[in-house]
């Protein structure tokens, strides 16, 4: 029985499409786990995440295409895009290290302000990345392209955003209640969560010919020209 099937056999339906949906989000979950190590974990973070995204959002999975088949397929297609889009955010992580390294030996209002600061930067970075990996599912712009979206939209959008940072956070805290969540769910469900916000956001923005941000949103013949 198809999941589309489901709401038509009544409440047991809706069990097996629950079922259907839990067993998603695990096998997503081991999916990332499984990309991220055949990435030796610095390249593999990115891919593994556009491929997640991919076959989590709406219409990720075409007709008789198998989960893992499709996730596999997108891994390797955005492997080298995904690894060069995310090379800034690797810097931006190393730099946010680096400060709180620092900050953590510093004393006085000074360091107070310098910590409000740091993690402002955080959480934007931390947006960003989530609009880069949907836009990378989307669309097949060049890294700069994709980029300046990105920021963009994590600039343009702080309802989102902040959409964005309340699952990160409910999913911290069911973790740390629930620590079995993590090897289960603790990517996928935020993850799947993220990227829908974003990808109903993306679909309302005005970045149209006017504002060729995206070179598929300014090129009427592109096949993601209805979606941004």
């Amino acid at each position: 029985m198809s999941a589309d099937a489901y709401p038509a056999a009544g409440w047991t339906g809706r069990v097996m499409q629950a079922l259907n949906a839990v067993w998603t989000l695990v096998l997503v979950n081991l999916l990332f786990a499984g990309g991220v190590l055949a990435g030796l974990v610095v390249a593999g973070v990115m891919p593994a995440g556009v491929a997640a995204a991919s076959v989590l959002l709406p219409g990720g999975l075409s007709a008789g295409d198998g989960l893992v088949r499709a996730f596999a397929r997108q891994y390797r297609a955005s492997f080298r895009r995904a690894n060069l889009t995310g090379i800034p955010f690797l810097i931006a992580a190393l730099l946010l290290a680096a400060d709180a390294v620092v900050l953590s030996r510093l004393d006085g209002p000074a360091a107070a302000g310098l910590s409000g600061l740091t993690a402002i930067v955080a959480l934007v970075v931390i947006v960003a990345l989530a609009v880069t990996v949907t836009l990378l599912t989307r669309h097949d712009d060049r890294p700069a392209a994709v980029l300046r979206a990105a920021v963009a939209v994590a600039l343009a959008a702080p309802l989102t955003g902040l959409g964005v940072l309340l699952t990160l956070l409910a999913t911290a805290v069911i973790a740390t209640v629930l620590p079995v969540t993590i090897p289960l769910v603790g990517v996928s469900l935020p993850l799947a969560i993220a990227v829908r916000l974003i990808d109903r956001r993306l679909a309302r923005l005005p970045l149209g010919a006017s504002q060729p941000i995206l070179d598929s949103a300014s090129d009427p013949h592109h096949p993601d020209k209805e979606i941004l």
